[in-house]
């Protein structure tokens, strides 16, 4: 029983540490260093919708993009362009009377297995290799009480 407790705390901790890395203070970028061509998702904090249309610029992008709301962020999904050169592109969100900075940094060629539809989800396998490590465990320590008489 220790073991699936411990299982499930590491589970939730590391949900708790991958919704703390989205809390940025600038524009967050999903993945991190996407390749030309490739779609990436973006996430504005403090940019919700409001009465006007939020908008993302960047060079980087192949058109600006409209943020949707999201609880307390602004998020779209925009295509980096085909042709553009690896380096790091500014990212601009005008969300009402304010402004957030941000940054992509833009990886060189093209994704070699042609998937342009985004990353893995890294903290995603983890949980769940956490899950099934658990409950191997308490199956195996549970096993391990019981006599055979």
């Amino acid at each position: 029983m220790r073991a699936v407790r411990t299982a499930a705390a590491l589970a939730c901790a590391t949900i708790v540490a991958g919704a703390g890395l989205a809390a940025a203070d600038s524009i967050t970028v999903t993945p991190g260093s996407p390749r030309p061509g490739q779609q990436v998702h973006i996430s504005v904090p403090g940019c919700a919708t409001g009465s006007s249309a939020h908008v993302a610029v960047s060079p980087a992008f192949t058109t600006n993009v409209t943020l949707y709301g999201k609880a307390d962020t602004g998020d779209a999904d925009p295509t980096i362009r085909q042709e553009l050169r690896p380096g790091t592109y500014p990212v601009t969100a005008y969300c009402g009377a304010g402004t957030v900075q941000g940054t992509i940094s833009v990886a060189a060629g093209t994704d070699p297995s042609g998937d342009h539809g985004g990353g893995t989800n890294n903290w995603l396998l983890i949980v769940v290799f956490v899950v099934v490590a658990g409950v191997v465990a308490a199956f195996v320590f549970g096993r391990r009480g019981r006599r055979v008489s």
